[in-house]
């Protein structure tokens, strides 16, 4: 009996366990709740006074609130406005809340109507004119209810019919009959949900009920009232899995699509591409990336991306780092994007996993095209993580954090995931929901919001980087570790879904907007009798930040801040009030009364914190004094409405910290918005006339757009992929018309405008245009034909129609209509219609159009200009330039303070990088009075439809101002002009003035001909002599360099250089003369003996159109070939003059027994030490920062008459690595043979060319490329012909060993020797 007690007992435990394991775990509940707020316009009434407000409910639940009530007190002897009363109570209902959705509810009690007579029905119905439906149906799932006994009924059955099984085989069976019963018994068990069964009733019930209780406190006629709210609310629920599915990350639906785990022996440049910037690149961070495996390697199956510092021998210190990503390479839409990571510990570090747009051109530039943020975490707070998006123009960001309960993301690795998908992005760290974005947009201000989900709809790639210092996470100090340090990848992967459906809606905001109190007032308590919690960020909040610190109290009516530290910005010291309602067009008024301890200054303005704090009242500099003042400002607001203004009284960053006290605060609407006139259409920012030209705003993309369809026609906006085209598909059975039109323009009668857009359709058909009134029949071929232009004269009719009658299919795209002028609104009457502007993160400005003090003029206040001149800028795009075409640009400027801006138009380097000054660089002076300046330039780049007027602002002439000033600019204009004639310069006149004179008036002339660039190495002029002590070479030979402008030189005439320099360590220089858009005319590369000045004369012959505004540059910076020594340079005794002609080289005497006569079958090598016996002489080698050698420092190794190149990375393009000689002189109409014997250590191809020196005459005769076999030396011979082009006296060779073609190259050499050129 003993023993099969036993066994009962291991049985019944075995079936207990077995249960256990059936049994789910379950989720913890979430213990957050709604967040619910209520504020009102003031804290004290006066009896009967009208009692305002809104009541705030935040839900901050991951799950949607249905079926929400409100049930609010309202105080004694008042009523709601609307009526919606029950039982003493405002009433008020919300059908659903979304989940992280914010709603606000207006209420609005009056004193009660004692004229009423209590008891008469009648009329109390009549005051209560709504009925409340107090009533809430719950949906709940029919499932167990309490007293539904079936299931568990049922349970209970098979239970004792298994446990009468068991007991019986026990007295009866055998043991293997009861084992076989127990296994049977313990698979049944785990398929039966016991659990589940019993707490049916619970995860089965959709809605639960929960209640939430606030109380306000405020003053009615001296008495203090207790407003109590009560929330009421239905919490929809789910089952525990898909509880805790929606707080946790899950893969279902995904597939892997690219992933990396580092398991290698170096990075795999297949996936990524490695990032080259220079220090203070963005955000004003301190780091190079570089391209270097000390930066960036793989170790032990893992990415590290490792920080270096660097001391030098003279103290300076330097960082380097790493930054990859995968553009071009592995770029995707949509997706969950999920990393491992561990990051580095220290002050200053800033890790980062995130995404980038692939094409920033779609949508703009930064923040335009968006930003995904999916890790950063500050090196000084190693436990806390932020996941952000960035969009919108002004730029607007949606951050949130997670910080770890325990432990530090440096300590050990975690995962980093965000999911993106349309109209929604999730952050996950661990696998742990902690943020959702849904709300965003896609804006440039005046200009219109493309279709949501925009930016978030295009293709990204990925970034992995490691910043060093940066405006944002602060900078390196002496307790940062480099030594032990690193950023380390365990793996980056990559998930996609099969589809994904785009056709999602941006979240709808309920915006309410505050009411002002009976007398106008928009501020709440700006008497300050309430003496209010000033940290609550309610009503007024006290703030101080960035080095600032002091008090504030209210009392007597009034509040006093005092100072004892006014920190490092304006905003150090800080008094503030925020949501304050702003109406587009409405004119306001702030007024205050102020006074101080001493004499002092204080800044006011409103701005809108939530559009990257844009100023809707500018900043003002206040003037106070010891005697109370009262200050008053109008202002109009010009731009987009918004219900959370914010006036801020800034008082930090100041001499004094005198204490301040201020009161009678008021915000008056004097004159009411328009709203004909807010909808009234204006030039967009891009001077365009058409609103939505590019089919990519509203609702099916077609918003702004009158279509009327009396043909039954498909209409709609293709895909992405396809440009986003209106697409029209007229059926074959059409009996009508297509019309597709816009109305009302804002074209201005008598102005001439041009009218272009895109039109393709079926070859055959037409259609037709209309504009002012007159119609155009356009022929269709069946191409897109791009660029259609109507040129007219603006008259009353300020329609446009496009007008498809023939059955077909049409598309239609980039509608524009423009003044017909070559710079938009250069009167600024438009506001800053046609123009972009742009302030980097690192500077400080504010942008507005001043037509009070000034006759619309760009008003642009700075208060730190940043460390760049490019940092603050004044742009207009699209500005058309043709070649060989001259232009006039002029403008007026002044400024407050002294200072220097730049104007240029330019190319648009955003895809390239490459921003060539078309027109040159000009950097003029401001005064406090207006000053015309005008720019005279011929275009001789190729024709250019889309550059960019730009005016620098920023540090012009590398100075940094962080003063607070003003600028405005007025009346631009860009004028076609004739070729200006140009007076020939006598033979032997010198071009270049002030070249010995003493003092300012020498070598540093104050009319600004002379420049220089120095790298932060010391420069002294003195006596026509410049001196320049050259510690940093920089990065290039232009890194440290001389320049002068305004040389004229004629085509065709011929000139000689002279100038004297000497340096105390042998090296070269190179002098170059070029157009101000660097269009290259002559120049040579020199080299210096150690202390031995060297008289230079150079002469060289005009052969491009004459120029009045040539650059002469003396460039001493980092040369391309070899190694460039640190040393002093003088240069003296500059002179230039026009020659009669260039001095012949003097013929070999055949008599000479020294140079003996060469026989007639020896031809003579046009190139210098083709042989390379005299070193690298003659020759330049250059290694793009792309590419790589073994020892950069030999640039290449000269040995054996060979140059050896010990290639480690041949970068990206063939001209990253290059072999090059110039001077070579190729005459009209001759042929030319170019031998070279090459041997490689690898099967490659290298690349021969032979151009001008301006790289727009092609000379190789034939294929350039020469396959080369690995281990094998080849005898290359190559024909050169300069077929109709001129004598070119400066062309070049040039051997391309980067990377050509799709060759995938690891670490080789090339050995190159015996270059012989002869002429035919």
């Amino acid at each position: 009996m003993l023993k099969k007690c036993r066994i009962l007992l291991c049985v019944l435990v075995a079936f207990v366990y077995c249960w256990q394991l059936s049994v789910p775990a379950t989720a913890a509940e979430s213990a957050r709740e709604p967040e619910v707020s209520v504020q009102t316009e003031k804290s004290e009434y006066s009896d009967g006074e009208e009692i305002k407000g809104t009541i705030t409910v935040n839900n901050i639940t991951e799950n949607n609130l249905q079926n929400v009530t409100l049930k609010f007190d309202v105080p004694a002897g008042y009523t709601s406005k609307d009526g919606k009363i029950e039982d003493g109570k405002w009433c008020s209902t919300i059908s659903e809340v979304a989940a992280g959705a914010k709603t606000e509810i207006a209420f609005d009690f009056v004193k009660l109507d004692t004229s009423v007579v209590p008891g008469n029905k009648d009329d109390v119905e009549k005051k209560t004119d709504v009925k409340v439906d107090t009533k809430v149906e719950v949906d709940v799932k029919q499932g167990p209810k309490t007293g539904d006994s079936f299931p568990i009924v049922k349970v209970i059955v098979v239970l004792a019919i298994c446990a009468g099984a068991l007991f019986f085989l026990i007295k009866y069976g055998k043991k293997k009959d009861i084992l076989s019963a127990f296994l049977a018994l313990a698979v049944v068990m785990s398929f039966l949900p016991v659990r589940n069964v019993f707490a049916a009733q619970n995860q089965e019930t959709k809605l639960e009920k929960k209640t939430i209780e606030y109380s306000k406190d405020i003053v009615v006629a001296g008495n203090k009232t207790v407003l109590k709210l009560q929330l009421t609310y239905y919490l929809e629920k789910t089952e525990n899995k898909d509880t805790e599915s929606k707080n946790t990350l899950s893969y279902e639906g995904y597939n892997i699509k690219w992933q990396d785990e580092f398991n290698g022996t170096e990075l795999n440049r297949d996936d990524w591409n490695v990032e080259l910037h220079a220090p203070k690149w963005v955000n004003d961070e301190w780091q190079a990336y570089v391209d270097s495996t000390e930066n960036i390697y793989l170790k032990d199956g893992k990415l590290v991306i490792k920080p270096i510092k660097t001391v030098a021998e003279d103290g300076s210190v330097s960082y380097t780092s790493g930054r990859i990503n995968t553009q071009g390479k592995h770029d995707f839409t949509y997706g969950l994007f999920e990393t491992r990571v561990r990051v580095p510990e220290g002050k200053g570090y800033l890790p980062a996993f995130w995404l980038m747009s692939s094409d920033e051109n779609l949508y703009g530039q930064w923040p335009r095209c968006g930003e995904i943020d999916a890790m950063e975490v500050h090196g000084s707070d190693t436990k806390t993580t932020y996941g952000t998006i960035h969009y919108g123009n002004p730029h607007k960001q949606t951050q949130g954090t997670y910080t770890l309960e325990s432990g530090s993301f440096s300590d050990e690795f975690h995962t980093f995931a965000v999911e993106w998908m349309p109209g929604r992005i999730n952050w996950y760290m661990d696998g742990i929901l902690y943020h959702t974005a849904n709300d965003w947009y896609s804006a440039t201000e005046g200009q219109g919001e493309i279709s949501y989900p925009a930016p978030f709809d295009q293709p990204f790639y990925m970034i992995l980087n490691l910043a060093v210092g940066g405006s944002w996470v602060g900078y390196p100090d002496e307790t940062t570790d480099f030594a032990n340090q690193s950023y380390e990848v365990d793996y980056v992967r990559v998930y996609q879904k099969d589809s994904y459906d785009e056709n999602v809606e941006k979240p709808e905001k309920n915006i309410v907007f505050k009411e002002p109190d009976a007398n106008g007032n928009y501020i709440t308590n700006g008497d300050f009798a309430v003496a209010e919690d000033l940290a609550d960020d309610k009503d007024w909040t006290f703030l101080a930040a960035n080095g600032g610190a002091g008090l504030a109290e209210i009392a007597n009516n009034q509040i006093a801040i005092t100072t004892s530290n006014a920190g490092e910005q304006d905003y150090s010291i800080q008094l503030v009030q925020s949501n304050l309602p702003m109406k587009k067009g409405a004119e306001y008024e702030l007024s205050f009364k102020a006074w101080a301890d001493e004499n002092r200054t204080m800044k006011v303005d409103i701005s809108g914190p939530d559009v990257n704090y844009v100023r809707y009242f500018n900043d003002t500099e206040v003037a106070l004094t010891t005697a109370p003042q009262t200050f008053k400002y109008k202002f109009t607001m010009g731009k987009a409405d918004d219900a959370n203004g914010r006036v801020e009284f800034n008082m930090g960053n100041t001499a004094s910290t005198a204490g301040i006290k201020i009161t009678d605060v008021t915000l008056k609407k004097v004159k009411e918005e328009s709203v004909e006139e807010n909808n009234k259409k204006q030039m967009l920012t891009d001077g365009n006339f058409v609103y939505n030209g590019k089919f990519q705003e509203g609702a099916g993309r077609m918003l702004y757009w009158d279509i009327d369809n009396k043909a039954g026609a498909d209409i709609s906006v293709t895909g992405l992929s396809d440009n986003r085209r209106l697409k029209i598909v007229v059926p074959e059975s059409a009996t009508g018309t297509v019309t597709v039109s816009q109305s009302d323009m804002a074209m201005v009668t008598g102005a001439e405008y041009a009218l272009t857009y895109d039109i393709q359709g079926d070859a055959g058909k037409s259609m037709a245009v209309t504009v002012k009134g007159e119609t155009t029949i356009v022929a269709l071929d069946g191409s897109n034909q791009k660029g259609n232009t109507i040129k007219f004269t603006s008259e009353s009719n300020k329609n446009l129609s496009f007008v498809f009658s023939q059955p077909g299919t049409y598309y239609l795209d980039n509608v524009r209509i423009d003044e017909d002028s070559l710079i938009k609104n250069g009167s600024f009457n438009a506001g800053f219609a046609g123009y972009e502007t742009y302030a980097d993160s690192s500077a400080s400005a504010t942008w507005v159009v001043d037509s009070l003090t000034e006759n619309s003029a760009a008003d642009i206040t700075i208060k730190n200009t940043g460390a760049q001149d490019w940092m603050i800028q004044l742009k207009q795009n699209n500005v058309e330039l043709i070649k060989d075409q001259s232009y006039r640009l002029s403008f007026k400027a002044k400024s407050n303070m002294a200072r220097k801006i730049m104007v240029a138009i330019q190319k648009d380097g955003s895809a390239d990088n490459d921003w060539i000054p078309y027109s040159g660089q000009k950097i003029v002076d401001l005064t406090s009075d207006y000053q015309t300046f005008e720019l005279e330039f011929t275009m001789k780049n190729e024709t250019d439809l889309k550059s960019i007027l730009s005016i620098s602002m920023g540090a012009v002439d590398g100075t940094q101002i962080t003063t607070q000033h003003r600028i405005c600019i007025d009346d631009i204009k860009l004028e076609k002009i004739e070729k200006p004639t140009v007076a020939e310069k006598p033979v032997g006149e010198e071009l270049i003035n002030n070249t010995d004179n003493v003092g300012n008036d020498g070598i540093s002339d104050e009319n600004k001909t002379w420049g220089h660039v120095t790298n932060d190495n010391q420069v002294t002029f003195n006596g026509g002599t410049s001196t320049w002590d050259i510690k940093d070479l920089g990065e290039y030979a232009y890194s440290v360099q001389l320049s002068k402008k305004g040389i004229q030189l004629e085509k065709g005439c011929c000139y000689e250089l002279k100038f004297t320099a000497n340096s105390t360590e042998t090296r070269k220089i190179k002098y170059d003369f070029m157009s101000t858009s660097y269009a290259w005319y002559a120049g040579e590369t020199i080299e210096l003996s150690k202390d031995m000045p060297k008289n230079i004369t150079f002469q060289f012959k005009m052969d491009e159109d004459t120029d009045v505004n040539t650059l002469m540059t003396i460039s001493m910076g980092k040369m391309d070939d070899g190694e460039t020594a640190l040393s002093t340079i003088t240069l003296s005794d500059f002179s230039l003059k026009k020659i009669d002609a260039l001095t012949p080289t003097e013929p070999t005497d055949p008599s000479n027994p020294t140079e003996p006569e060469q026989p007639d079958d020896q031809k003579q090598n046009l190139l210098k030490n083709g042989d390379f016996k005299e070193n690298a002489t003659g020759w330049s080698c250059y290694i793009d920062t792309e590419a790589s050698l073994a020892d950069p420092a030999t640039k290449p190794i000269i040995s054996d008459g060979k140059a050896v190149y010990d290639i480690t990375s041949v970068g990206t393009a063939d001209w990253n690595i290059q072999l090059k000689q110039e001077g070579i002189t190729l005459e009209q109409g001759e042929t030319y043979t170019l031998t070279f014997n090459v041997k490689s250590s690898v099967d490659r191809t290298i690349k021969v060319a032979s151009m001008d020196s301006a790289s727009a005459k092609w000379y190789v005769d034939g294929d350039p490329n020469i396959v080369l076999t690995a281990g094998e030396e080849k005898t290359v011979s190559i024909q050169l012909s300069t077929g109709t082009n001129p004598t070119d006296t400066n062309a070049y060779i040039q051997v391309a060993m980067g990377k050509v073609g799709d060759e995938e190259l690891g670490s080789h050499t090339i050995e190159l020797s015996n270059f012989v050129l002869t002429k035919n």
